[in-house]
């Protein structure tokens, strides 16, 4: 009897175990991949859009898988129709294999595993389309459809599956082959930060790059892009080794598609609309197809910001065609959302041509403009003291910190190492120290150098750290 039901229901029980492990794989380790994909792509509900590709091989299966990437944005989404149409490729297949003679359910099951197991290592490439796997499920049912149609001669009978195969490859096409390769933990972790922020999720952001021993450098990127949005950026500047703010990287043809995907954040929280725009541009350029649904939403955004009426009703009539973008872009469409409107003033009124993307040149322009950008100014003042360019900062800090002084125990240290190499009179200290235990403290690290006791401090830093090269 128990082993009449694990004839049964075992094959059913092996399956619905995979499909449990590969959820909770790629919901747990594996789940920011997924939103790189659906912000990679756009699906529009228009007639245009759906008939663009209409009659040429494969369409249906892209036309399937874009429609089910878009929800991907949600969490939990992406593995779980991932798996589902794992699950119906496999027990396709498992039919398939049992209507062309493979009598035993324990076989037919095992392969069927295999061939899922296949497609989601192939999943594991943060490329590798779900409308792939679409076209191995269309290819297979019009298989399996055409092997079910009964006919007494064998000759029809061995050509009614090359039959549906050969309709299954012209209205799905064929599924790319993928790589087989491990899981890329260390891409995973870089995407996970830059959707943590992405996602306004900024305590995790904040907590997953603290607690790991090896943050790379695109973590440090969004964990000090948060933190500066928080007006903290100079309190937590020297918290990571090696930081990286990003000012110090250009785009150019040598420049790493990561960077390129990252820049118009950073022009974002500065307040430049301008190179904001371009990066956006750049990579939805490098993007599948050209269609980076979150670039086109950047696009809107540095429109409205700009206050460029014609091109931001452009991007929001597109993006107002989507499920998972449509609301946002409706409520924009009525009247700009007020944090758009409050990120006008940081807009310099005056035209310019900017002939180079130095991002000390651009925050100047942006801090002459408003000299209340405060994510500019600490931007500005933190990228000159990672170069331990103490005159620079010294300069900087005098043109916009005179008038209100921006009193931040990083930069109180770094005023500490100006007066003290300056030889300043007590006078101009007592004006610009204004954390007298600042002072003590300093006092104390000139008698003992170097030491790690003083590890939290620039002056520490100023001794013992590298400054990052500058092109």
């Amino acid at each position: 009897m128990k082993d009449k039901k694990l004839k049964k229901y075992g094959p059913y029980a092996l399956i619905a175990l995979w499909a449990v492990g590969c959820f909770l794989f790629f919901f747990l380790k594996y789940q920011y991949h997924f939103f790189f994909q659906e912000q990679n792509q756009i699906f529009l509900l228009s007639r245009e859009y759906v008939l663009s590709d209409a009659g040429s091989i494969g369409w249906l299966s892209k036309l399937v898988g874009d429609f089910f990437t878009q929800f991907y944005y949600y969490i939990a989404a992406g593995p779980a129709i991932l798996t589902v149409c794992l699950l119906v490729l496999g027990d396709l297949v498992r039919r398939l294999l049992q209507r062309w003679g493979l009598r035993s359910q324990w076989w037919a099951t095992i392969v069927a595993l295999l061939v899922m197991t296949v497609f989601a290592i192939f999943s594991l490439h943060h490329n590798y389309k779900l409308g792939n796997i679409i076209a191995a499920i269309g290819l297979t049912a019009f298989v399996y459809l055409f092997s079910l149609l009964k006919s007494r001669h064998v000759i029809l009978r061995i050509l009614l599956p090359l039959v549906g195969a050969v309709i299954g490859f012209l209205v799905f096409g064929l599924p790319q082959w993928g790589k087989f390769q491990m899981p890329n933990f260390y891409l995973e972790k870089q995407l996970a930060a830059d959707n943590e922020y992405y996602f306004g999720n900024y305590k995790k952001l904040f907590n997953m790059v603290e607690n790991d021993p090896e943050p790379t450098q695109e973590m440090k990127f969004f964990y000090n892009l948060a933190r500066a949005e928080q007006g903290k950026l100079p309190d937590y500047l020297l918290r990571l080794k090696d930081n990286e703010l990003g000012t110090f990287n250009k785009i150019g043809p040598e420049t790493p598609r990561l960077v390129i995907n990252n820049m118009n954040e950073l022009y974002w929280v500065l307040g430049d609309m301008t190179f904001c725009e371009r990066a956006a541009m750049m990579n939805n350029v490098f993007s599948h197809e050209n269609r980076n649904v979150r670039m086109m939403k950047r696009l809107a955004e540095c429109s409205l910001v700009s206050r460029d009426t014609v091109a931001a009703q452009k991007y929001l009539r597109l993006l107002s065609k989507t499920m998972v973008y449509g609301p946002w872009a409706r409520k924009n469409i009525k009247q700009a959302q007020p944090m758009y409107v409050q990120k006008q003033a940081f807009v310099p009124e005056r035209d310019t041509i900017n002939v180079t993307d130095n991002a000390h040149f651009i925050m100047v322009q942006l801090l002459d403009h408003n000299p209340q950008n405060i994510a500019a100014l600490d931007y500005m003042l933190c990228s000159d003291l990672l170069l331990k360019d103490i005159d620079s900062f010294k300069r900087d800090y005098d043109r916009y910190c005179t008038d209100q002084p921006r009193i931040k125990k990083l930069y109180q240290e770094a005023l500490c190492i100006w007066l003290a190499g300056t030889n300043a009179p007590q006078e101009e200290w007592q004006r610009l120290i204004g954390m007298p235990d600042v002072t003590n403290r300093f006092a104390q690290y000139n008698q003992q150098r170097g030491n790690p006791q003083f590890s939290d401090t620039y002056w520490y830093y100023f001794d013992k750290a590298r400054a990052p090269k500058v092109e």
